[in-house]
């Protein structure tokens, strides 16, 4: 079975795939696990998710976890992360502010598999 590393690593490596070939910034639970290869595995990337954190803050990139939301959230637009993300970043403006930041990067400068 792989690890959370190898998921975090392809999660870390899709989104920015995903961000230089799109203009979507804000990925479900549901469509992340798809895009991984974890097709009804939503549930199981809480692990991997905070290891992407870590990939980020070393890289001094946006962090990416901030945009990874569920359906509901999706639906009523909140756009809400985990509860884990608005924890680190201590409240809601602080959470938008980083939000905002995956947001306006351009993510064509970083370099992913």
């Amino acid at each position: 079975m792989a690890s959370n590393e190898y998921w975090a690593n392809r999660i870390f490596n899709k989104y920015v795939k995903l961000r230089q070939s799109s203009d979507k910034v804000f990925v479900t639970y549901g469509d992340l696990a798809e895009m991984i290869g974890r097709q009804g595995e939503h549930r199981l990337l809480g692990a991997p998710l905070d290891l992407v954190r870590a990939i980020c803050e070393k890289e001094k990139l946006p962090d990416i976890a901030t945009v990874v939301i569920d359906q509901k959230s999706l639906k009523s637009g909140e756009m809400k992360p985990s509860p884990k993300a608005l924890e680190k970043y201590g409240s809601w403006p602080g959470l938008r502010a980083e939000q905002a930041r995956v947001l306006a990067f351009d993510w064509n400068t970083v370099d992913v598999e």
